[in-house]
Protein backbone atom coordinates (compact mmCIF):
# COMPACT_ATOMS: atom_id res chain seq x y z
CA UNK A 1 0.00 0.00 0.00
CA UNK A 2 1.57 3.03 -1.12
CA UNK A 3 2.05 6.38 1.15
CA UNK A 4 1.96 9.94 -0.96
CA UNK A 5 4.08 12.86 -0.05
CA UNK A 6 2.78 15.62 -1.97
CA UNK A 7 5.37 17.55 -3.36
CA UNK A 8 4.92 21.08 -4.58
CA UNK A 9 7.40 23.33 -6.01
CA UNK A 10 6.06 27.14 -5.46
CA UNK A 11 6.92 30.55 -6.26
CA UNK A 12 5.25 33.66 -5.59
CA UNK A 13 2.42 31.81 -5.97
CA UNK A 14 -0.09 33.35 -3.79
CA UNK A 15 -2.87 33.91 -6.71
CA UNK A 16 -2.97 30.14 -7.55
CA UNK A 17 -1.33 27.49 -4.96
CA UNK A 18 -5.27 27.59 -3.26
CA UNK A 19 -7.24 25.50 -5.70
CA UNK A 20 -3.65 23.53 -6.53
CA UNK A 21 -4.06 22.22 -2.66
CA UNK A 22 -7.47 21.94 -2.25
CA UNK A 23 -7.58 19.44 -5.26
CA UNK A 24 -4.43 17.60 -3.06
CA UNK A 25 -6.73 17.64 0.05
CA UNK A 26 -9.74 16.57 -1.63
CA UNK A 27 -8.59 13.24 -3.01
CA UNK A 28 -10.33 10.74 -1.83
CA UNK A 29 -7.16 7.91 -1.10
CA UNK A 30 -5.80 10.63 1.73
CA UNK A 31 -1.83 11.87 1.27
CA UNK A 32 0.40 11.17 3.56
CA UNK A 33 1.63 14.59 3.52
CA UNK A 34 1.67 18.06 1.71
CA UNK A 35 4.78 19.78 1.33
CA UNK A 36 5.21 23.41 -0.38
CA UNK A 37 8.76 24.60 -0.94
CA UNK A 38 9.02 27.71 -1.63
CA UNK A 39 11.33 28.92 -4.24
CA UNK A 40 12.37 31.91 -2.01
CA UNK A 41 8.71 33.62 -2.38
CA UNK A 42 9.12 37.29 -1.70
CA UNK A 43 4.53 37.41 -1.94
CA UNK A 44 2.02 36.13 0.80
CA UNK A 45 2.65 32.47 -0.22
CA UNK A 46 3.21 31.99 3.07
CA UNK A 47 0.39 33.48 4.73
CA UNK A 48 -2.03 32.26 2.39
CA UNK A 49 -1.60 29.43 2.91
CA UNK A 50 -1.22 29.62 6.77
CA UNK A 51 -4.90 30.98 6.62
CA UNK A 52 -6.48 28.96 3.90
CA UNK A 53 -5.03 25.56 5.55
CA UNK A 54 -3.41 25.74 9.04
CA UNK A 55 -1.14 22.57 9.68
CA UNK A 56 -2.67 20.54 7.38
CA UNK A 57 0.16 21.70 4.77
CA UNK A 58 3.87 22.10 5.67
CA UNK A 59 5.48 24.89 4.40
CA UNK A 60 9.43 25.95 4.11
CA UNK A 61 10.71 28.95 2.11
CA UNK A 62 14.23 29.25 0.56
CA UNK A 63 15.85 32.66 1.38
CA UNK A 64 17.07 32.76 -2.00
CA UNK A 65 15.36 31.93 -5.46
CA UNK A 66 17.06 29.22 -7.60
CA UNK A 67 15.05 30.20 -10.50
CA UNK A 68 13.24 26.63 -11.09
CA UNK A 69 11.55 23.70 -9.37
CA UNK A 70 14.67 21.69 -9.09
CA UNK A 71 15.66 22.83 -5.71
CA UNK A 72 12.48 22.96 -4.17
CA UNK A 73 11.69 19.35 -5.60
CA UNK A 74 14.85 18.04 -3.72
CA UNK A 75 14.13 19.54 -0.65
CA UNK A 76 10.23 18.53 -0.67
CA UNK A 77 12.16 14.85 -1.02
CA UNK A 78 14.36 14.87 1.76
CA UNK A 79 11.43 16.27 3.93
CA UNK A 80 9.15 13.53 2.70
CA UNK A 81 8.13 10.20 4.98
CA UNK A 82 6.07 8.50 1.95
CA UNK A 83 7.07 5.61 0.31
CA UNK A 84 6.42 7.63 -2.69
CA UNK A 85 6.76 11.26 -3.66
CA UNK A 86 3.92 12.29 -6.02
CA UNK A 87 4.45 16.18 -7.48
CA UNK A 88 2.04 18.83 -7.68
CA UNK A 89 2.53 21.91 -9.75
CA UNK A 90 1.53 25.10 -7.97
CA UNK A 91 -0.52 25.99 -10.58
CA UNK A 92 -2.29 23.06 -11.46
CA UNK A 93 -5.31 20.83 -9.80
CA UNK A 94 -5.67 17.34 -9.03
CA UNK A 95 -9.36 15.42 -10.04
CA UNK A 96 -10.22 14.19 -6.50
CA UNK A 97 -9.61 10.39 -8.11
CA UNK A 98 -6.22 11.62 -8.86
CA UNK A 99 -3.69 9.58 -6.06
CA UNK A 100 -6.40 6.79 -5.68
CA UNK A 101 -5.61 5.64 -9.79
CA UNK A 102 -1.94 6.09 -8.84
CA UNK A 103 -1.78 4.02 -5.63
CA UNK A 104 -4.29 1.30 -8.16
CA UNK A 105 -1.34 1.38 -10.76
CA UNK A 106 1.25 0.98 -7.50
CA UNK A 107 -0.51 -1.88 -5.74
CA UNK A 108 -1.37 -3.76 -9.59
CA UNK A 109 2.40 -3.42 -11.06
CA UNK A 110 5.08 -1.79 -8.50
CA UNK A 111 6.46 0.36 -10.95
CA UNK A 112 9.28 2.94 -10.01
CA UNK A 113 6.66 5.43 -11.77
CA UNK A 114 3.08 5.58 -11.51
CA UNK A 115 1.72 7.74 -14.17
CA UNK A 116 -1.81 9.19 -14.56
CA UNK A 117 -2.95 10.59 -18.02
CA UNK A 118 -3.05 14.68 -17.60
CA UNK A 119 -4.33 17.39 -20.20
CA UNK A 120 -2.76 20.93 -21.05
CA UNK A 121 -5.47 23.19 -20.84
CA UNK A 122 -4.21 26.16 -23.14
CA UNK A 123 -5.22 29.96 -22.54
CA UNK A 124 -9.72 30.70 -22.58
CA UNK A 125 -10.41 30.15 -26.07
CA UNK A 126 -7.31 29.25 -27.91
CA UNK A 127 -8.86 25.86 -28.36
CA UNK A 128 -5.48 24.41 -27.44
CA UNK A 129 -4.98 20.58 -25.58
CA UNK A 130 -2.11 18.42 -25.18
CA UNK A 131 -3.32 14.95 -23.59
CA UNK A 132 -0.26 12.65 -22.62
CA UNK A 133 0.62 9.97 -19.87
CA UNK A 134 -2.15 7.40 -21.34
CA UNK A 135 -0.14 4.53 -22.70
CA UNK A 136 0.26 0.77 -22.59
CA UNK A 137 3.85 0.38 -23.99
CA UNK A 138 6.03 1.41 -21.22
CA UNK A 139 8.67 2.06 -23.42
CA UNK A 140 6.63 5.06 -23.88
CA UNK A 141 8.43 7.23 -21.34
CA UNK A 142 11.51 7.19 -23.39
CA UNK A 143 9.27 8.83 -26.26
CA UNK A 144 6.54 10.86 -24.57
CA UNK A 145 6.81 13.78 -22.07
CA UNK A 146 4.87 13.28 -18.89
CA UNK A 147 4.31 16.72 -16.48
CA UNK A 148 5.31 15.97 -12.78
CA UNK A 149 1.87 17.01 -11.84
CA UNK A 150 1.07 13.52 -13.50
CA UNK A 151 3.51 11.12 -11.98
CA UNK A 152 4.79 9.83 -8.64
CA UNK A 153 7.68 7.80 -8.38
CA UNK A 154 9.37 5.21 -5.66
CA UNK A 155 11.10 7.34 -3.18
CA UNK A 156 14.11 5.63 -3.76
CA UNK A 157 14.27 6.28 -7.24
CA UNK A 158 17.00 9.39 -6.54
CA UNK A 159 19.06 6.88 -4.91
CA UNK A 160 19.78 5.50 -7.80
CA UNK A 161 19.53 8.40 -10.70
CA UNK A 162 20.30 11.38 -8.80
CA UNK A 163 17.96 14.30 -7.88
CA UNK A 164 16.57 16.73 -9.76
CA UNK A 165 19.08 18.94 -11.66
CA UNK A 166 19.87 22.49 -11.93
CA UNK A 167 18.27 23.97 -15.23
CA UNK A 168 20.74 26.51 -15.94
CA UNK A 169 23.18 23.50 -16.73
CA UNK A 170 20.98 21.91 -18.91
CA UNK A 171 20.34 21.30 -22.62
CA UNK A 172 17.06 19.92 -21.88
CA UNK A 173 14.25 20.71 -19.01
CA UNK A 174 14.96 19.89 -15.52
CA UNK A 175 11.70 17.71 -15.44
CA UNK A 176 12.84 16.03 -18.70
CA UNK A 177 15.96 15.70 -17.86
CA UNK A 178 14.69 13.95 -14.61
CA UNK A 179 12.45 11.28 -16.68
CA UNK A 180 14.71 10.83 -19.35
CA UNK A 181 17.40 9.60 -16.58
CA UNK A 182 15.40 7.70 -14.68
CA UNK A 183 14.37 5.60 -18.33
CA UNK A 184 18.30 5.40 -19.13
CA UNK A 185 18.70 3.90 -15.48
CA UNK A 186 15.93 1.00 -16.32
CA UNK A 187 13.40 2.44 -13.73
CA UNK A 188 9.76 1.16 -14.94
CA UNK A 189 6.58 3.18 -15.76
CA UNK A 190 2.90 2.29 -15.66
CA UNK A 191 0.11 4.06 -16.57
CA UNK A 192 -3.38 4.44 -14.91
CA UNK A 193 -4.91 5.46 -18.56
CA UNK A 194 -6.92 7.76 -17.26
CA UNK A 195 -6.93 11.71 -16.98
CA UNK A 196 -6.19 12.62 -13.42
CA UNK A 197 -4.75 16.02 -14.32
CA UNK A 198 -5.80 19.30 -15.33
CA UNK A 199 -2.62 21.56 -15.91
CA UNK A 200 -2.29 25.07 -16.80
CA UNK A 201 0.90 25.63 -17.87
CA UNK A 202 3.00 28.89 -17.20
CA UNK A 203 4.94 28.70 -20.21
CA UNK A 204 1.82 29.04 -22.33
CA UNK A 205 0.85 31.93 -20.83
CA UNK A 206 2.54 35.00 -21.90
CA UNK A 207 3.90 37.01 -18.82
CA UNK A 208 1.73 34.43 -16.47
CA UNK A 209 4.38 35.25 -13.15
CA UNK A 210 3.83 39.53 -14.00
CA UNK A 211 0.30 39.16 -14.25
CA UNK A 212 -0.77 36.34 -12.10
CA UNK A 213 -4.55 34.95 -12.04
CA UNK A 214 -5.45 31.49 -10.26
CA UNK A 215 -9.58 31.48 -12.04
CA UNK A 216 -8.61 29.24 -14.38
CA UNK A 217 -7.88 27.02 -11.81
CA UNK A 218 -10.40 28.24 -9.36
CA UNK A 219 -13.01 27.48 -12.19
CA UNK A 220 -11.53 24.19 -12.84
CA UNK A 221 -11.60 23.03 -8.82
CA UNK A 222 -14.95 23.59 -8.56
CA UNK A 223 -16.07 22.19 -11.89
CA UNK A 224 -14.78 19.01 -10.52
CA UNK A 225 -16.36 18.82 -7.08
CA UNK A 226 -19.64 18.46 -8.99
CA UNK A 227 -22.01 15.63 -9.43
CA UNK A 228 -20.55 13.96 -13.03
CA UNK A 229 -18.78 17.11 -14.53
CA UNK A 230 -15.26 15.68 -14.60
CA UNK A 231 -16.96 13.01 -17.38
CA UNK A 232 -18.32 15.84 -18.91
CA UNK A 233 -15.50 18.26 -18.72
CA UNK A 234 -13.85 14.89 -20.54
CA UNK A 235 -16.42 14.66 -23.12
CA UNK A 236 -16.16 18.22 -24.15
CA UNK A 237 -12.46 18.28 -24.33
CA UNK A 238 -13.01 15.07 -26.84
CA UNK A 239 -15.18 16.91 -28.85
CA UNK A 240 -13.82 19.78 -28.88
CA UNK A 241 -10.20 17.69 -30.52
CA UNK A 242 -12.52 16.38 -32.98
CA UNK A 243 -14.31 19.48 -34.67
CA UNK A 244 -10.92 21.14 -35.13
CA UNK A 245 -9.07 21.80 -31.70
CA UNK A 246 -5.27 22.13 -31.45
CA UNK A 247 -3.86 18.77 -29.99
CA UNK A 248 -0.35 18.03 -30.76
CA UNK A 249 1.46 15.54 -29.54
CA UNK A 250 4.04 15.89 -26.63
CA UNK A 251 7.15 14.47 -27.74
CA UNK A 252 10.90 15.35 -26.65
CA UNK A 253 12.84 17.84 -28.85
CA UNK A 254 16.43 16.88 -30.08
CA UNK A 255 17.73 18.94 -27.09
CA UNK A 256 21.55 18.63 -28.40
CA UNK A 257 20.48 21.67 -30.72
CA UNK A 258 20.17 23.70 -27.63
CA UNK A 259 22.76 24.94 -25.74
CA UNK A 260 22.80 24.70 -21.97
CA UNK A 261 20.34 26.73 -20.15
CA UNK A 262 18.57 28.00 -23.81
CA UNK A 263 15.37 26.46 -22.92
CA UNK A 264 15.57 27.32 -19.10
CA UNK A 265 16.28 30.36 -19.98
CA UNK A 266 13.09 31.20 -22.64
CA UNK A 267 10.84 29.15 -20.36
CA UNK A 268 11.71 32.14 -17.54
CA UNK A 269 10.90 35.05 -20.63
CA UNK A 270 7.97 33.95 -20.96
CA UNK A 271 6.42 33.76 -17.95
CA UNK A 272 7.55 37.14 -17.83
CA UNK A 273 10.44 36.35 -15.16
CA UNK A 274 13.08 37.72 -17.52
CA UNK A 275 12.94 40.84 -19.48
CA UNK A 276 14.96 43.27 -21.39
CA UNK A 277 15.54 46.76 -19.04
CA UNK A 278 12.84 49.46 -20.47
CA UNK A 279 14.44 51.90 -22.39
CA UNK A 280 13.42 55.50 -21.23
CA UNK A 281 11.26 57.03 -23.79
CA UNK A 282 11.22 60.94 -23.86
CA UNK A 283 10.16 61.52 -27.55
CA UNK A 284 7.90 59.52 -29.68
CA UNK A 285 9.72 56.56 -30.85
CA UNK A 286 8.72 53.24 -32.73
CA UNK A 287 9.06 49.85 -31.32
CA UNK A 288 8.87 46.93 -34.20
CA UNK A 289 7.86 43.70 -33.04
CA UNK A 290 10.70 41.41 -31.36
CA UNK A 291 11.11 37.35 -31.94
CA UNK A 292 10.79 36.59 -28.08
CA UNK A 293 9.28 33.57 -26.91
CA UNK A 294 5.94 33.89 -25.83
CA UNK A 295 3.85 31.05 -25.32
CA UNK A 296 0.89 30.76 -26.88
CA UNK A 297 -0.08 34.83 -27.20
CA UNK A 298 2.60 35.03 -30.76
CA UNK A 299 3.53 33.10 -33.53
CA UNK A 300 7.22 33.16 -34.36
CA UNK A 301 8.42 36.03 -35.78
CA UNK A 302 7.55 36.56 -40.04
CA UNK A 303 8.41 39.16 -42.79
CA UNK A 304 6.33 40.99 -45.51
CA UNK A 305 8.32 41.91 -48.44
CA UNK A 306 6.79 45.27 -48.50
CA UNK A 307 5.40 46.35 -44.83
CA UNK A 308 8.41 44.75 -42.82
CA UNK A 309 8.41 42.24 -39.71
CA UNK A 310 5.32 41.15 -37.66
CA UNK A 311 3.83 38.76 -35.76
CA UNK A 312 0.68 36.56 -35.83
CA UNK A 313 -0.99 36.61 -32.45
CA UNK A 314 -2.54 33.15 -31.61
CA UNK A 315 -3.97 30.54 -31.04
CA UNK A 316 -4.49 32.58 -27.61
CA UNK A 317 -7.53 35.32 -28.34
CA UNK A 318 -6.36 37.63 -25.55
CA UNK A 319 -2.50 38.09 -26.69
CA UNK A 320 -0.49 40.65 -24.70
CA UNK A 321 2.13 42.12 -25.63
CA UNK A 322 5.38 43.56 -24.06
CA UNK A 323 6.83 46.70 -24.73
CA UNK A 324 10.38 47.53 -23.42
CA UNK A 325 9.79 51.23 -22.22
CA UNK A 326 9.61 53.34 -19.76
CA UNK A 327 7.83 56.89 -19.50
CA UNK A 328 7.96 59.35 -17.06
CA UNK A 329 4.45 60.77 -17.68
CA UNK A 330 1.25 60.36 -19.86
CA UNK A 331 1.65 58.85 -23.08
CA UNK A 332 -0.48 57.85 -25.98
CA UNK A 333 0.07 54.98 -28.34
CA UNK A 334 -0.21 53.83 -31.99
CA UNK A 335 -0.37 50.37 -32.87
CA UNK A 336 0.24 49.54 -36.40
CA UNK A 337 -1.39 46.29 -37.45
CA UNK A 338 -1.26 44.46 -41.02
CA UNK A 339 -4.26 42.24 -41.03
CA UNK A 340 -6.48 40.16 -39.33
CA UNK A 341 -6.82 36.49 -39.58
CA UNK A 342 -10.44 36.92 -40.51
CA UNK A 343 -11.71 40.52 -41.86
CA UNK A 344 -14.80 40.73 -38.90
CA UNK A 345 -12.24 39.97 -36.05
CA UNK A 346 -11.23 43.76 -36.42
CA UNK A 347 -15.05 45.40 -35.35
CA UNK A 348 -14.62 43.10 -32.19
CA UNK A 349 -11.32 44.17 -30.88
CA UNK A 350 -10.72 45.18 -27.83
CA UNK A 351 -7.38 46.79 -25.73
CA UNK A 352 -6.28 47.30 -22.44
CA UNK A 353 -3.20 48.97 -21.27
CA UNK A 354 -1.54 47.87 -18.42
CA UNK A 355 -4.29 45.81 -17.18
CA UNK A 356 -6.63 48.81 -17.55
CA UNK A 357 -9.51 48.79 -20.50
CA UNK A 358 -8.65 51.37 -22.81
CA UNK A 359 -10.45 53.19 -26.22
CA UNK A 360 -8.57 53.49 -29.43
CA UNK A 361 -9.99 54.34 -32.76
CA UNK A 362 -8.79 52.61 -36.06
CA UNK A 363 -7.05 54.74 -38.33
CA UNK A 364 -5.54 54.04 -41.71
CA UNK A 365 -1.76 54.73 -42.53
CA UNK A 366 -0.52 55.74 -45.98
CA UNK A 367 0.98 52.65 -46.54
CA UNK A 368 -2.80 50.75 -46.13
CA UNK A 369 -1.97 49.38 -42.57
CA UNK A 370 -4.25 49.57 -39.75
CA UNK A 371 -3.83 52.00 -36.79
CA UNK A 372 -5.04 51.97 -33.39
CA UNK A 373 -4.55 55.32 -32.03
CA UNK A 374 -5.14 54.61 -28.51
CA UNK A 375 -6.55 57.39 -26.08
CA UNK A 376 -3.98 59.19 -23.94
CA UNK A 377 -2.58 57.44 -20.65
CA UNK A 378 -1.72 58.49 -17.38
CA UNK A 379 1.80 57.05 -16.87
CA UNK A 380 3.85 56.78 -15.43
CA UNK A 381 5.34 53.85 -17.24
CA UNK A 382 8.21 52.43 -15.25
CA UNK A 383 8.77 48.69 -16.04
CA UNK A 384 7.43 48.26 -19.82
CA UNK A 385 4.13 48.66 -21.01
CA UNK A 386 1.90 45.53 -21.42
CA UNK A 387 -0.60 45.68 -23.84
CA UNK A 388 -3.66 43.05 -24.18
CA UNK A 389 -5.19 42.98 -27.32
CA UNK A 390 -8.62 40.98 -27.01
CA UNK A 391 -10.72 39.21 -29.77
CA UNK A 392 -13.97 36.67 -29.50
CA UNK A 393 -11.76 33.72 -31.24
CA UNK A 394 -9.03 33.19 -33.39
CA UNK A 395 -8.94 32.09 -37.03
CA UNK A 396 -7.78 29.88 -39.53
CA UNK A 397 -5.00 31.01 -41.96
CA UNK A 398 -5.77 28.79 -44.22
CA UNK A 399 -2.77 30.29 -46.76
CA UNK A 400 -0.24 28.96 -43.88
CA UNK A 401 1.16 25.68 -44.59
CA UNK A 402 0.01 24.62 -40.81
CA UNK A 403 -2.90 26.25 -41.11
CA UNK A 404 -2.41 27.52 -37.82
CA UNK A 405 -5.15 29.25 -35.92
CA UNK A 406 -4.53 32.84 -35.46
CA UNK A 407 -5.40 36.62 -34.48
CA UNK A 408 -3.68 39.92 -35.64
CA UNK A 409 -0.59 40.49 -37.38
CA UNK A 410 1.43 43.22 -35.17
CA UNK A 411 3.89 45.29 -37.29
CA UNK A 412 4.99 48.13 -34.22
CA UNK A 413 4.01 49.79 -31.72
CA UNK A 414 5.18 53.55 -31.47
CA UNK A 415 5.03 55.37 -27.79
CA UNK A 416 4.04 59.07 -27.77
CA UNK A 417 5.01 61.58 -24.68
CA UNK A 418 2.69 63.85 -23.81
Amino acid sequence: MPRFSVVIAAYNAAAWIVPAVRSALRQTRRAEEIIVVGDGCTDATGDVLATHFGDAVRWTNFARNSGGQSVPNNEGIRLSRGTHVAYLGHDDVWSPHHLERLAGVVQAHDPDFAVSGAVYHGPPGSRFYILTGRFDDPRAASREFFPPSSFAHRRDVVDRIGGWREPGDLRAPADCDFLLRAVQAGCTFASTKAITVHKFAAGHRFLSYRLPSGLEQERMLERLGMPGEEARLLDEIETDIANGADCPPLGYLDFETYAPGELYRRNLATKGLRAPAPVLVDAPRRFGVDDAPAGLDWHPIERDPRLGPFRWSGPNPNPRYLVPARVAGPFALRIRLLAFAEPHLKSSLTLDVDGRVTPFAFETAADGTTVLAVAPLEGPAGDGIVVGFHLPRCGRLWSDPRHKRAGLALADIEVVPL
